[in-house]
C-alpha cells in the first residue's frame, strides 16, 4: 500500500512540476564536417533525463529552463559527443566530428585499463549490446560466435543449462576452463552474472595479457565488468519478457507393427528360424489393438510423445534496475528473475540475481566502491533421464491401461510412471558476495587501491527416488517395480572464498612523448569448502522426503572438507614513445598451498611490444589508412587447478570382514592407496603471438589478425610404477602439448542517411597436438597419445558393407559372426586379421574454423540485430539414438535407418546403396565399433539470434514520467544448416534434452 502511494505521488509530481517551471525553447541544426544534415542526433540537457533528437533535416527544438545556464549534450553513433554551455542564446547550430572511439575507447585488462590503440597483447572485447542483445538466460551461451578464438559448445537446451568455454583450444589433459574475473574478483562461473548487468567483457587470449594472472592464466582469462551509475544518471527501469521454446529436432522411431517386423528380421539374421512375433500379429495389428488394447504385444505407444506433454516450454524474465548518480554517491541496483520450464513435468529452473553497485566519492582524493550481490537458483529435475527411457523403450510396451492406471511397461520399467511418480532432484544454490575497494590518489598520476571481496556459498540438494508399485491388468498387485526400495540422498555444501588485493598504479608522461605506466600488486586468495551427505532407504511413506522417515538400518553418511590458498606478488611496466613504439612487461610470483612447501613457488613473466606504423611520417597523411599497428608477445602462464594436495599420500577408509572369536565381524580400516610424488608442481604454458591491428576509412573498417603457438609443459600424468609396490599409479609432471592457431576479427561501421549500421565478422582455428606423454595412452573411441590430437577419433577404417557371406568369409574379420550386411574393416597391418592393432587415428573431434557474425541496424527508433554462428570443420559421430537399433537388446528402432539398412529381402542393387548395416544383435558389437563408418561432417551454420525493437520517446511519455519505452521481439536458433539426419541437431548429445528454438517478446520501461 505504501509503495503504491509513493509511486502515485511521484507520477503526479512528474506531471505537475513542468507546469510550474518557466521555460524557453532553443532551436538549431546539427551537421557533419561536410555540412551534411545529421538526423537522429540525441540532444539532452546534461544532468537530467530531458532531451530530444534531430529530425530528418538535422533540426531540433528543445525546451530549457529560463533561469540560469544549462549544458546541452549532442551525441550520435559514429560521432564525437559535444557539451555546449547555453546562456541566453535561442539558436545553436553545431558540427559533429567523426569519432575515433574504436581506437580511443578504454579496454579493461588485468588489474587495470588501457586504451585499445595502446594494447600490445591479444585482447578482444564485446559490449553490453552484444551480451544482453542475444536474449539468453546464461552469458556463456551469449559468447558463442562473438569472439575469435573463443569456442563455446553446448549439448543441451535444458532449463538453466550452461555452455563450455574454451579459449584458443585445449592446453592440458585436465581443466581447460578459463579464469573468470568479475569486477576484479575471481568467480566460479560466468553464469552467475545477469546478462543485463554486463557493461563489457574482455578476453585475454595470449600470455602477454594473461601472465599477470600467473598460475591461473594458462587457459585464458575472461574479465566481466558490470554496469555502474554515472554522474547525472537518475532512472528506474523495468523489463518484462515472455517466450516459449520448441525443439530444433527430435529423433523419431518406428511404430509397433514395424518394430515387430524388424525385430523378427534381426532374430532370423541371428539364426532363429522365426521371430517371436507372429505374422498375424503384424498383419492384423490394428484390429488386435482395437479389440485388446491392454494385451502385450498390442500396444502402440509413442513414448517420446507420452513424455513430452508440452509442445512448447515457457521462459519468463523480469528485471528491475535503479540508477542514481548525484553528488558524491552513485548507485546502480538491479534485481533479475528468470524462470524456464521444460517439455515435460518435474523439470524447471528458477534464478534470482540481485546486484547493488555503489560508488562513494569521499573527497577529491579518496573514493570507495561497495558492491553486494546475491544469487539464488533452484532447479527441479526427475531422478531418471526420461528422454533416454522414452527413446529406448519400444512401442509394443504400454504406458497406461485403458482405465488410466500405469501399465507395467517393460517389467516395471515405465518411463511415464518414472517421470511422474519416480521422484525428483531438488537443488538450491545460494551465494552472497561483497566487494569493498578503496581508491586513493595521493598525488597526480598515482592510484592506490585496497580491495577485499568475500563470497559465501550455501548449497543443498535432495534426491528422492521413489519405488513405484504396479498392478496387473486384473487389478492384482504386480511383482514388478521400478526399483527395490525408496531412497533419499541429501547433500549440504558450504564454501567460503576471500580475495584480498593491494594495487599501486602510477602513470606519468616524462619529457616529450615518453609515457610510463607502472603497476605493482599483492593478492591473496583463500578457499574453504565443507560437504556433508546423508542417505536412507526403506521409506514407508513415499511422499515424505525426510531422512527420519527412512529405515535406521539402511542409512549412510559422509563428509569432506578442503582448503587452499594462493599468495601472489605481481607487476607490470608499460612504456610508449609518441604513441608509436610500445613495450610492456608483466611479472607474477605465485605461491600455492596445493603443492609441497619446496615446490609451491613459481615465476610467470611475459613481454610484448608494438609499433604503430600509421604514426610514422611516411603513412601519417595517408587518407584511407586510419591506424596500423604490428605487435608481438611471448610469455609464460601456469595451471594450478590439478586438485588439492596431490603431493600428499592419503588414507582411504573402508569396511572389511574379520574373523574374531569364531565370529565374522565388519571392521573399519584404512590404508594408503596412492603413491605420492612430492615434487608435483605447476603445469606451465609458453605462448608466442604475433598480430596486426588496422583501421581504414576514418575507422569505419577495422581488422585484427593473430597467429600463435602455445606449448604446455609438465602436464600431470598417471605414470606406471612396479606392481609390487602395491599402489595406484601416481600423478607426475611429464606431458607436453602443442596448440597452433590463428584468428581474424573485422568490422564495418557507417551511416546511410538515417540508418546507422554495423557489420562484424570473426573466424578462428586452432589445433591441439600431443607432443609427449611418456608412453602413457588414453585409448577409446576418442583417444589421446603421442602424435594424436587431443581426444582424436580412434578406430577402424571401414570399406563399406559386405554384400555376400562368401565375401565376408574370404576377408579379414573381427569375428566369425561377421557376414553379409556387416561393416567391412580394413586390415591396416596386413596380418590377415582385424584386431585392435588395426585401429588408427581417424581425425580430430574438436571443432575447427569457428566463425560468427553480427549485423546491427538503427533507424529512427527501430533497431534490428542479426547474429549467426557456425563451425567450418568437425568430425562428429552419428548419435546412437538416431542410428542404432535394439539398444539394450530390446530397444527401439530409429526411423532414420528404415529403408536404408542392408537386408536379405532387398534386391542386390538396393543393398549396394545401403547406408546402415543389417539388423543383428550378434554382430552389434562389431558393426558399432569405433570406426569412420559412423563419422559424419559435423560442420554447421546457425542463425543464433534475430531481434527487432522499437523505442518510443516523446513529450507524452515525459509527462507520464517515462524517458522511453522499448518493445521488442526476438528469436534464437531459428535456422540451422548441417549434414546430420533431419532428426538430429549437430550440437545435441546422445539422450540429451533437445537444443531449442526460442521465440520471445518484451517491453522495457525507463522512468
Amino acid at each position: 500500500m505504501h509503495l503504491k502511494l509513493l509511486l502515485s505521488s511521484l507520477l503526479y509530481l512528474s506531471i505537475l512540476l513542468p507546469a510550474f517551471t518557466q521555460s524557453r525553447s532553443i532551436t538549431g541544426r546539427v551537421t557533419d564536417e561536410k555540412a551534411k544534415e545529421l538526423p537522429g542526433v540525441s540532444v539532452a540537457i546534461k544532468g537530467t533525463s530531458r532531451g530530444t533528437t534531430t529530425d530528418a533535416q538535422g533540426d531540433y527544438r528543445l525546451a530549457i529552463s529560463d533561469t540560469g545556464s544549462v549544458t546541452l549534450t549532442f551525441s550520435s553513433i559514429g560521432y564525437q559527443s559535444q557539451d555546449i554551455l547555453i546562456t541566453d542564446q535561442a539558436v545553436l547550430n553545431i558540427t559533429l566530428k567523426a569519432t575515433e572511439q574504436s581506437l580511443d575507447e578504454v579496454v579493461v585488462v588485468g588489474y587495470g585499463t588501457q586504451k585499445k590503440k595502446d594494447l600490445t597483447g591479444a585482447i578482444s572485447t564485446i559490449d553490453a549490446k552484444d551480451v544482453a542483445g542475444r536474449q539468453t538466460v546464461q552469458i556463456s551461451e551469449a559468447l558463442q560466435g562473438s569472439i575469435a578464438g573463443v569456442s563455446v559448445t553446448r549439448s543441451s537446451g535444458a532449463p538453466g543449462a550452461s555452455s563450455n568455454i574454451l579459449i584458443r583450444g585445449i592446453t592440458t589433459l585436465g581443466t581447460n576452463a578459463p579464469l573468470i574475473i568479475v569486477d576484479g574478483v575471481p568467480v566460479s562461473t560466468i553464469d552467475n552474472v545477469n546478462p543485463n548487468d554486463v557493461e563489457n567483457i574482455t578476453v585475454l587470449k595470449d600470455a602477454a595479457s594473461a601472465a599477470i594472472y600467473g598460475s591461473r592464466g594458462a587457459a585464458g582469462v575472461i574479465l566481466v565488468t558490470t554496469k555502474r551509475s554515472k554522474e547525472g544518471q537518475t532512472s528506474f527501469e523495468y523489463n518484462a519478457e515472455y517466450g516459449f521454446q520448441k525443439p530444433t529436432a527430435l529423433p523419431a522411431y518406428v511404430n509397433a507393427p514395424e518394430y515387430m517386423r524388424l525385430f523378427n528380421e534381426q532374430a532370423t539374421n541371428d539364426g532363429s528360424s522365426t521371430g517371436p512375433y507372429a505374422a498375424d500379429y503384424i498383419t492384423n495389428f490394428d484390429q488386435y489393438h482395437r479389440e485388446k488394447p491392454d494385451v502385450f504385444p498390442f500396444a502402440n505407444t509413442d513414448w517420446q510423445k507420452t513424455i513430452l506433454t508440452r509442445a512448447t516450454a515457457p521462459r519468463v524474465r523480469h528485471d528491475l534496475v535503479f540508477t542514481m548518480g548525484t553528488g558524491k554517491i552513485k548507485t546502480k541496483a538491479s534485481l533479475g528473475y528468470t524462470k524456464s520450464g521444460a517439455f515435460y513435468d518435474n523439470y524447471n529452473y528458477e534464478r534470482y540475481l540481485l546486484r547493488v553497485n555503489n560508488d562513494l566519492q569521499v573527497n577529491s582524493k579518496l573514493g570507495i566502491t561497495l558492491d553486494v550481490t546475491y544469487k539464488r537458483t533452484k532447479s527441479l529435475s526427475p531422478v531418471v533421464n526420461p528422454l533416454y527411457e522414452a527413446r529406448l523403450m519400444p512401442p509394443i510396451f504400454d504406458d497406461y491401461y485403458s482405465d488410466g492406471r500405469y501399465a507395467l511397461g517393460k517389467d516395471g520399467r515405465n518411463p511415464i510412471a518414472q517421470l511422474n511418480e519416480g521422484g525428483t532432484n531438488n537443488e538450491y544454490y545460494n551465494q552472497v558476495m561483497g566487494r569493498l575497494a578503496f581508491n586513493f590518489k595521493p598525488i597526480d598520476g598515482l592510484t592506490l587501491t585496497a580491495l577485499v571481496a568475500p563470497s559465501f556459498d550455501f548449497d543443498r540438494g535432495k534426491a528422492f527416488s521413489k519405488r513405484i508399485t504396479f498392478t496387473n491388468l486384473d487389478g492384482s498387485p504386480s511383482a514388478f517395480s521400478n526399483q527395490p526400495r525408496t531412497t533419499l540422498n541429501e547433500k549440504r555444501q558450504e564454501t567460503t572464498n576471500i580475495t584480498g588485493q593491494f594495487l599501486a598504479n602510477y602513470s606519468k608522461e616524462i619529457g616529450s612523448g615518453h609515457n610510463v605506466d607502472v603497476l605493482a600488486g599483492y593478492e591473496e586468495l583463500y578457499n574453504f569448502g565443507e560437504t556433508l551427505t546423508a542417505s536412507r532407504s526403506g521409506f514407508a511413506l513415499i511422499d515424505f522426503p525426510y531422512l527420519n522417515a527412512g529405515s535406521q538400518e539402511l542409512r549412510d553418511n559422509s563428509g569432506s572438507a578442503s582448503e587452499a590458498a594462493l599468495r601472489s606478488v605481481f607487476g607490470r611496466l608499460k612504456y610508449d614513445y609518441q604513441n608509436k613504439y610500445y613495450i610492456q612487461g608483466n611479472l607474477r610470483y605465485d605461491q600455492s598451498s596445493r603443492f609441497n612447501r619446496q615446490h609451491r613457488d613459481a615465476l610467470f613473466p611475459s613481454i610484448s611490444g608494438g609499433w604503430t606504423i600509421s604514426e610514422e611520417n611516411f603513412l601519417r597523411n595517408t587518407p584511407w589508412l586510419s591506424f596500423l599497428k604490428v605487435r608481438g608477445s611471448y610469455g609464460v602462464v601456469g595451471n594450478e587447478r590439478i586438485g588439492n594436495y596431490p603431493y600428499q599420500a592419503t588414507i582411504s577408509f573402508s569396511n572389511a570382514l574379520f574373523y574374531q572369536n569364531g565370529v565374522v565381524v565388519p571392521l573399519n580400516g584404512g590404508g594408503q592407496v596412492d603413491y605420492a610424488v612430492e615434487n608435483i608442481s605447476w603445469e606451465t604454458t609458453r605462448t608466442l603471438d604475433a598480430g596486426i591491428d588496422a583501421a581504414f576509412f576514418k575507422n569505419r573498417l577495422s581488422a585484427a589478425i593473430d597467429v600463435y603457438h602455445k606449448r604446455t609443459y609438465d602436464i600431470l600424468l598417471a605414470l606406471d610404477i612396479p606392481l609390487y609396490l602395491g599402489y595406484e599409479r601416481p600423478q607426475q609432471n611429464a606431458g607436453i602439448m602443442d596448440v597452433k592457431g590463428w584468428e581474424l576479427e573485422t568490422s564495418w561501421r557507417d551511416r546511410i542517411g538515417k540508418v546507422n549500421y554495423s557489420i562484424a565478422f570473426n573466424i578462428s582455428d586452432s589445433k591441439s597436438k600431443i607432443v609427449d606423454l611418456k608412453g602413457t595412452q588414453i585409448l577409446g573411441s576418442q583417444s589421446t597419445f603421442k602424435g594424436s590430437e587431443y581426444n582424436e577419433w580412434f578406430g577402424y577404417r571401414s570399406a563399406g558393407l559386405y554384400q555376400t557371406a562368401e565375401e565376408a568369409r574370404q576377408s579379414p574379420r573381427l569375428n566369425t559372426n561377421v557376414t553379409a550386411g556387416d561393416v567391412r574393416y580394413v586390415d591396416i597391418n596386413n596380418d590377415g586379421r582385424i584386431t585392435p592393432d588395426d585401429r588408427v587415428l581417424l581425425g580430430g573431434s574438436l571443432p575447427r574454423f569457428l566463425y560468427g557474425s553480427t549485423i546491427r541496424l538503427d533507424y529512427q527508433g527501430f533497431d534490428l540485430g542479426l547474429v549467426v554462428q557456425g563451425v567450418g570443420k568437425k568430425l562428429s559421430r552419428l548419435p546412437d539414438e538416431i542410428v542404432r537399433p535394439f539398444g539394450e537388446a530390446f530397444g527401439n528402432v530409429p526411423q532414420e535407418i528404415v529403408g536404408k539398412f542392408w537386408s536379405k529381402t532387398n534386391a542386390a542393387e538396393v543393398n549396394a546403396r545401403a547406408r546402415y548395416p543389417r539388423l543383428s544383435t550378434q554382430s552389434l558389437a562389431a558393426n558399432y565399433e569405433a570406426s569412420d563408418f559412423w563419422l559424419i561432417n559435423g560442420s554447421y551454420f546457425r542463425v543464433k539470434n534475430i531481434t527487432l525493437g522499437y523505442t518510443l520517446k516523446g513529450d507524452v511519455l515525459k509527462k507520464l514520467g517515462l524517458q522511453s519505452t522499448r518493445l521488442y521481439v526476438s528469436a534464437n536458433d531459428v535456422l540451422r544448416i548441417h549434414h546430420f539426419p533431419r532428426y538430429a541437431d549437430p550440437e545435441a548429445a546422445n539422450s540429451s534434452y533437445p537444443i531449442v528454438t526460442t521465440f520471445l517478446g518484451g517491453i522495457t520501461l525507463r522512468f
